[in-house]
């Protein structure tokens, strides 16, 4: 058995079902416990960790665990000319960290301890490549084998040329880990029938989706998803793929897209006007109303245009209201347009993506065509 650490993201659940789901998918059994804001992995054969860290998006690194019996004989195991690098976290503190640096010391080692502050650290003093950035936990010494291209993600969700200040914008690594939640193939079609300014489709594509749809009832996201489309192939060098782009109300697809044609749904879709905090209880509840009816709506059109099995990963917001959330209640009711309900995790129906002061959280449902 191999073993290995994933250190979570700032969602530690959503974290783990998104790596579960990826691990499952790819027909790879796989024994995990949460430890901290870590994720312990046993897996019968070896991973590819720099493939895996490509394709999740709620990871920030992947450790591997060593087989020498101290962090000192691992790290004397760099080659004499070199000087040894290291970075120590997880269940240890600093003072343990010096300690190990005397010890290398006494064997003649030139070495230097990094304390990190955050990944850019890792990448500035080429931790990875050195072998140099280690974990304990449990007493199990584990090092990083790759870590989260956070600057790319930055520039997706940044440097696009298109944007919608006002309606805000989906992460790009929430979006990457629905599309993961789904179990999508590549070669399967994709639709978001809410698409913004393109979130989805741009991370579908870039995780080698070739066959997508866009839809959205406002002309200007339309326009910002097919600038976003044409940015990130030209900037991430990306095979050609198949899309189209619909100025289309969602409770309208089928007059577009033909019946019984779609294998996935994946979208954020109208979450109600912008919140600022100070909002009445009767106008979120109104709002809630409002949202339910659309969803349900629009899953009834769902239902024409999906393939028998298909599947929706779809986010159902809830609004704060003082220490409070108002939510929508149409679950039931999308449920009696022909979907079945599969649970997320093995705790909860669905997944919360939060911050802390957001008026808004994200609730990620997954839903099957029956």
């Amino acid at each position: 058995m191999s073993k290995y650490l994933f250190q979570l993201g700032h969602q530690p659940q959503i974290s783990i079902a998104e790596i579960q789901a990826v691990f499952t998918f790819k027909n790879k059994k796989i024994k995990s416990e949460k430890k901290d804001n870590f994720l312990i992995v046993e897996t019968e054969k070896e991973i590819d960790c720099k493939n895996i860290i490509n394709i999740l998006g709620g990871t920030i690194k992947i450790a591997e665990k060593i087989t020498e019996p101290s962090v000192v004989d691992f790290l004397n195991k760099t080659p004499k000319e070199n000087k040894i690098q290291f970075s120590l976290s997880g269940n240890i503190d600093k003072k343990d960290a010096l300690q190990i640096k005397k010890e290398l010391k006494n064997l003649g080692r030139s070495v230097r301890y990094i304390e990190i502050k955050n990944t850019a650290t890792l990448l500035h003093n080429k931790l990875i490549e050195k072998q140099g950035d280690i974990t304990i936990i449990n007493n199990e010494i584990f090092v990083t084998q790759a870590i989260q291209n956070f600057t790319e993600f930055g520039d997706r969700d940044y440097n696009r040329p298109g944007v919608d200040s006002v309606s805000g914008m989906l992460p790009p690594k929430l979006a990457r880990i629905m599309i993961n939640l789904a179990k999508a193939k590549p070669a399967q079609t994709l639709l978001d029938p809410f698409c913004g300014s393109g979130t989805v489709l741009m991370e579908a594509l870039d995780l080698g989706f070739k066959n997508i749809i866009g839809s959205d009832i406002s002309k200007k996201a339309i326009g910002d998803t097919e600038k976003n489309i044409k940015w990130i192939q030209s900037t991430y060098h990306l095979p050609p793929a198949n899309y189209q782009l619909f100025n289309l109300d969602a409770i309208k697809l089928s007059s577009n897209i033909k019946t019984d044609s779609i294998d996935f749904i994946i979208s954020e879709p109208y979450m109600g006007q912008p919140l600022y905090g100070d909002e009445k209880l009767e106008k979120l509840e109104q709002q809630a109303e409002e949202l339910a009816v659309l969803y349900t709506t629009a899953f009834k059109e769902f239902h024409k245009i999906l393939k028998k099995d298909a599947t929706i990963i779809f986010i159902i917001p809830k609004f704060r209201h003082e220490d409070d959330w108002v939510k929508i209640d149409c679950i039931d009711n999308i449920k009696s347009k022909g979907f079945k309900l599969i649970p997320l995790s093995e705790k909860s129906d669905s997944l919360t993506y939060h911050r802390p002061k957001q008026h808004v959280a994200r609730v990620i449902w997954k839903f099957k065509k029956i």
